[in-house]
């Protein structure tokens, strides 16, 4: 790994007998940057009555890396009279502050000390860590709006755990820990790396983890880096290289193979993609640094692989780590250069494909990144992982996942208990912890819509003729599944639903949360309520002398004709799928019995796609699309004369291909009537 600034001051105070004092050991662990066994070392003397405050700030400096920021400030504290001697002091103090997220701290304790009067390369760290400082300021004061939640104590612990995969189906999850009580204690002074398991229960709350038969050696670190191939396929470390299995029909995962990227280097991280034709991976191999770097080869037409390609564009003299490539094709890696704020930073790129080239990597800001470590990122939809040394975690290392909003739309009816009768043309308010207010009127069903704020508290409250009828404090909790599920009905009165409210999203890259496209709600049994309007006041007028009004005589109004009213469906369709589903029959059915009482009527059946996949296979989707419907109308009686078929694919979209819901309308067979050159024609 690569040395970091403050690792570079060791090596360099390591033979100076002005600073060492017996602290030759220390230094030389700090250098391997093995925290535990340095701070073993400065155990025996710290307990002693004299003061050292060298040996203070040193253990400072171990705290800090292992993000324990209490005692670290409490020992760079006692330790200040150490700044008299090495100016340097102030820097690692500094950092400390910036791991904490005190920004401010950490600025004025950084220009304490004036750059100009330092050495060259001391003055280099001073203003990396100045620019580290304000690219904090920037991205801190302006985070997302995303929500980030730990994965709690059945996975996260006082230890560290991170590099997270998760299962195909998002339920479960491997990652490595690092803890007391799992293997052998390493050279660094801690237990050795495990591969462990864990699941999910149907109310995504983690069940207790254990060790992944297969990956639980105790004598080496050992982690996953990538799931792939239905869960059939894991890469894992294994001792400083990379490995893959593969796991038998019976479920047994079968011995370790070594990856054709392995140097006599660390090799830390890769990542198949395009069908496994493609890797991207971590190494360390191209320099003397120990630092590692991001590097992509392919396979040939023969399966070979090819050489090594170092992407320039991604790789700084700092650290690059853990990629990994999304769905949607986009890179995500982590970096401790480019414009981090600290440690590891999460950073975005795409490949444009006209120059082979990455763009310019984009760092993905607050609340992703922190001025402490973040890596390991994973992304599926908008539901995504990371490992993070965060303050306010388990332990010095936890994994969190992330859901990409954090507000969702919500549905539903207002009721009383007897689950019949609407609370009409009410006023529903949302207030979030912060203050934030949202509203809404029930129409004369009782149904309400509105966006709501997600995994965090919010109070409902409910008021009818000014009067607050239910007022109570609620959570939106957004399980990932294959469908959507936003319909939640309240009753005032009693007391039927809980403080969690659960809801059901498809996890798409493209989800627009606030606005699904879901079916109107459900009002069968429901009776309306009449709105009741205010009558107008009439003013008093003077009396005037009444004039006699003579009656005309006036035609008789003849009532026009209605003519049969005539309405085809559209008949709408799951992604990439072509049945028709039961909702539609029996718009269908209708249309079926007017085709058949009316032979002098015709029928396009046309076929539509939204703008996902090639054009020659939206045309054949489309095709496929309008059989059904067709089949289906003439199996109900339609004489088939009356029907015309055709696909138009992708070409005419109804609504928008950049949103879920878009696509969604885009995704249809359209019924419309045509004359005998089958020219669209309107009754």
């Amino acid at each position: 790994m690569k040395r970091s600034l403050i690792v570079l001051f060791i090596l360099s105070l390591v033979a100076s007998t002005a600073f060492a004092q017996n602290l030759n050991k220390v230094y030389g662990a700090m250098a391997e940057e093995d925290w535990e066994v340095a701070l073993e070392e400065l155990e025996p003397i710290l307990s002693k009555k004299k003061k050292n405050h060298e040996a203070m700030w040193l253990a400072a400096i171990c705290h800090t890396k292992r993000y324990r920021m209490d005692k670290a400030f409490e020992l760079f504290q006692q330790s200040a009279p150490f700044a008299e001697e090495l100016p340097y002091y102030w820097i690692p103090y500094a950092e400390a502050y910036l791991v904490a997220e005190r920004v401010d701290d950490a600025e004025r304790t950084l220009r304490r000390l004036n750059p100009s009067s330092l050495e060259e390369q001391d003055q280099a760290d001073w203003y990396t860590l100045f620019n580290k400082i304000q690219n904090a300021r920037k991205y801190l004061s302006n985070p997302k709006d995303i929500i980030i939640k730990n994965l709690g104590p059945n996975v996260n612990t006082e230890g560290n755990e991170y590099s997270q995969v998760v299962t195909d189906n998002q339920m479960g999850i491997y990652f490595t820990a690092r803890r007391q009580g799992l293997g052998k204690i390493a050279d660094d002074g801690e237990n050795y790396e495990m591969v462990m398991t864990a699941e999910m229960d149907d109310l995504d709350k983690w069940k207790k983890d254990r060790p992944l038969d297969g990956f639980s050696a105790t004598d080496a670190n050992e982690a996953p880096v990538q799931l792939t191939n239905g869960d059939s396929t894991l890469l894992t470390f294994y001792d400083e290289d990379l490995y893959i299995s593969y796991r038998d029909p019976n479920g047994k995962w079968g011995k370790r193979e070594a990856l054709p990227i392995n140097t006599n280097k660390w090799d830390s991280h890769a990542f198949l993609y395009n069908n496994g034709n493609s890797m991207i991976y971590a190494s360390s191999f191209g320099n003397d640094e120990e630092n590692s770097d991001l590097y992509i080869v392919h396979k040939d037409a023969t399966g070979k692989w090819s050489k090594p390609y170092f992407i320039e564009e991604l790789n700084t003299p700092e650290r690059e780590d853990a990629p990994f490539v999304a769905g949607d094709g986009t890179l995500y890696f982590s970096s401790q250069g480019h414009d981090s704020m600290g440690g590891y930073d999460i950073f975005m790129t795409r490949i444009d494909s006209a120059t082979g080239k990455f763009s310019e990597p984009e760092n993905m800001g607050a609340p992703i990144n922190l001025p402490n470590d973040d890596t390991f990122f994973t992304l599926y939809g908008k539901n995504a992982y990371l490992s993070s040394s965060r303050p306010d975690g388990y332990g010095q290392v936890d994994i969190y996942r992330i859901i990409m909003f954090n507000k969702s739309q919500l549905q539903g009816k207002l009721l009383d208990c007897d689950n019949e009768t609407p609370v009409a043309f009410a006023e529903v308010k949302v207030t979030t912890e912060d203050g934030e207010e949202l509203t809404t009127t029930t129409n004369e069903f009782g149904v309400y819509k509105m966006t709501m704020p997600i995994e965090r508290d919010f109070t409902l409250t409910v008021s009818k003729d000014d009067e607050v009828v239910y007022e109570k404090t609620h959570a939106i909790r957004v399980l990932f599944r294959d469908e959507f599920d936003i319909e939640q009905d309240f009753y005032i009165g009693c007391d039927k639903v809980e403080k969690d409210i659960y809801v059901k999203m498809i996890n798409s890259f493209d989800l627009d949360p606030t606005n699904v496209p879901v079916e109107e709600v459900s009002t069968e049994g429901i009776v309306a309520v009449a709105e009741v309007e205010p009558e107008p006041e009439v003013e008093e007028e003077s009396p005037v002398e009444e004039v006699p009004v003579v009656e005309e005589k006036k035609a008789a109004v003849v009532p026009a004709v209605t003519p049969e009213t005539i309405e085809l469906p559209n008949v709408f369709f799951d992604f990439d799928k072509h049945n028709v589903k039961s909702e539609f029959f029996e718009r269908l059915d209708e249309a079926a019995e007017l085709l058949k009482r009316r032979r002098d009527l015709r029928v396009m059946v046309a076929g539509h796609t939204d703008a996902y996949g090639t054009n020659p296979y939206n045309v054949a989707l489309g095709e496929r699309r309008y059989t059904e419907v067709y089949n289906y109308l003439v199996n109900k009686g339609v004489n088939p004369s009356q029907l015309a078929t055709k696909t138009f694919s992708e070409d005419i979209p109804i609504a928008t291909n950049r949103t879920v819901q878009g696509r969604a309308f885009n995704r249809r067979v359209e019924l419309y009537f045509i004359d005998e050159n089958n020219n669209r024609v309107d009754y």
